[in-house]
């Protein structure tokens, strides 16, 4: 389970409203929360759909002496925007994009399976 969070939004969006993305919600037969589990999620704010900054969680590393790990950087495969991975994420976890809600696996979203394309490189196919 994940300690205590702040969550900011990167573009400092008014309200501090976030949505839960990659979490697993449990709800009863008429849809009311049950229980959440947050482990391995991503926050986006609500706003603008940025994915949030825990600086808590920051705070902590930090004490520890931890270097924060670069997260890696996934590509909607249905809109192209690009979202940063949540930290341990796992191959069978899905993923929501914020801007076209696409549900998507990690590794649809890796560049190495989505290939790059460069202006550049499209002038020397064509």
């Amino acid at each position: 389970m994940a300690g205590a969070r702040h969550l900011v939004c990167p573009n400092s969006c008014p309200g501090g409203t976030f949505e839960l993305l990659g979490g697993r919600v449990l709800v009863d037969p008429a849809g009311r929360c049950l229980r959440h589990e947050t482990g391995v999620a991503t926050f986006a704010c609500a706003m603008c759909g940025a994915v949030a900054v825990d600086l808590a969680a920051a705070e902590r590393d930090l004490r520890r002496g931890v270097p924060s790990p670069a997260q890696e950087e996934l590509t909607c495969p249905g809109c192209g925007v690009t979202l940063l991975a949540p930290s341990g994420v796992e191959a069978q976890l899905e993923l929501q994009c914020p801007d076209c809600g696409l549900v998507f696996a990690p590794d649809e979203g890796r560049a190495r399976l989505l290939g790059s394309s460069t202006p550049e490189a499209d002038d020397e196919r064509g």
